[in-house]
């Protein structure tokens, strides 16, 4: 193994080892161990020879600045919080391989036609306040000030964490990188899915990135004794939730080759054995390529929702907490891309969209993007079975650096 890919393992370990849970890792925005996890990024771009800050979101940012006249950005990225009960790969993996990119280079000596910026993002899974993509938000310059006012579970907002973690809210919108000053994206990323096992390749192209609607939906009845309360009087906000929920997993099931749906988080009160269920909150994650599709299928479910709260007598709020549409990813990053694979000795050249959701959709708005990725054994990802090979993570670290000679070729 090449003493970079074991740099490179011996930080994810370091990295999934920093946790706010005892017993499995999980790294929400503006936790401890989000903090503490920081802070190693920060010593880790540092001893890659970039200069580094840390923006009023908590983006992590190195760059490697060109010495070549109006140059332009290129932003290698990914994140660095995670879900609850994660594995150690998702996100971290990009950061570490775009810091020993970056380290390469400046080792090297070599003076890029483009300034190298390496990113970890503070906040993609939007696990705390269902706010995927804030820090890739503030980059792009698409920050929304209505998600200061989300709270997570235990009522605090988001405003509040990012004062806590020192930074100025009112500078937030002053971090993004301007258009004009974009190159473009690269991210590499674990696949989350089972393609590359099933073809026996350690790296594929993304072709794009599906879109995505989050929403927030809570049902309103009426709390009561299950002991006295009659069958068809109760006003059950749960079976009302569990009702939707099944109609939600048909209709993945039906449209199975061009959507994906989730409820993923379900909240019930007052959530005592003997109660009825007064109310339920609970999320929504729907996903598709097809974007006109995607908003049928939306309309349909809020119109179903409608439907069984007036059936059964309840209240149903709705709300769209986040939609993306999908994206293409950039065909001259690609084709760059496509040499660095061919270059590092994989034997079949791949392209696959990917139904996850990643930090380049909201890059997409400001600028070309291009992604990488790398097998996971058997698909398995949000989850501490998650895992990557050595000799994967090593493909990829050769073909991430055959891309930055390829695109520095094309430029000069």
């Amino acid at each position: 193994m090449h003493p970079r890919t074991q740099r490179i393992l011996q930080r994810l370990e370091k990295l999934g080892s920093i946790s706010d849970a005892p017993n499995c890792l999980s790294r929400f925005y503006g936790t401890t161990a989000h903090i503490q996890s920081r802070k190693v990024l920060i010593e880790w771009m540092e001893s890659a020879g970039m200069t580094v800050h840390c923006d009023n979101i908590g983006n992590v940012r190195g760059i490697l600045k060109s010495k070549a006249p109006n140059a332009k950005h290129l932003v290698v990225a990914s994140h660095y919080d995670s879900v609850f009960d994660a594995g150690k790969y998702d996100g971290p993996l990009g950061v570490l391989l775009g810091i020993e990119i970056a380290q390469q280079v400046s080792e090297s000596g070599q003076d890029l036609p483009f300034h190298l910026q390496v990113v970890a993002f503070a906040d993609e899974e939007g696990g705390r306040f269902n706010t995927a993509y804030l820090g890739s938000g503030v980059l792009a310059g698409y920050f929304d000030k209505t998600w200061l006012s989300r709270k997570d579970d235990a009522g605090e907002t988001l405003d509040s964490v990012i004062q806590k973690m020192g930074h100025h809210i009112d500078l937030v919108n002053d971090e993004a990188i301007p258009k004009e000053d974009w190159l473009g994206y690269y991210e590499v990323h674990i696949e989350q899915g089972p393609v590359l096992c099933d073809k026996d390749l350690p790296v594929c192209l993304v072709s794009g990135i599906a879109g995505q609607t989050r929403v927030d939906i809570h049902w309103k009845g009426m709390a009561g004794h299950a002991g006295t309360s009659p069958m068809d009087l109760r006003q059950d906000a749960l079976c009302a939730a569990a009702e939707l929920t099944l109609i939600i997993e048909a209709l993945g099931k039906k449209h199975k080759e061009k959507l994906v749906a989730t409820v993923g988080k379900m909240i019930v009160g007052p959530n005592s054995s003997n109660v009825i269920p007064g109310t339920v909150y609970h999320t929504l994650d729907i996903r598709s390529m097809q974007d006109h599709f995607l908003a049928e299928m939306v309309a349909y479910l809020e119109q179903q929702a409608l439907t069984i709260a007036k059936k059964r007598g309840l209240h149903c709020e709705w709300k769209v907490m986040q939609s993306n549409p999908s994206v293409d990813c950039d065909p001259q990053l690609s084709a760059a891309l496509e040499k660095g694979i061919k270059k590092s000795g994989v034997r079949e050249l791949l392209s696959i969209p990917s139904g996850a959701g990643h930090d380049g959709v909201m890059i997409s708005k400001v600028a070309p993007i291009s992604m990488l990725f790398v097998r996971c054994t058997d698909g398995i990802s949000h989850n501490p079975a998650e895992y990557c090979s050595p000799e994967d993570i090593e493909a990829a670290l050769f073909a991430s650096d055959a891309f930055l000679e390829a695109l520095a070729d094309s430029i000069k």
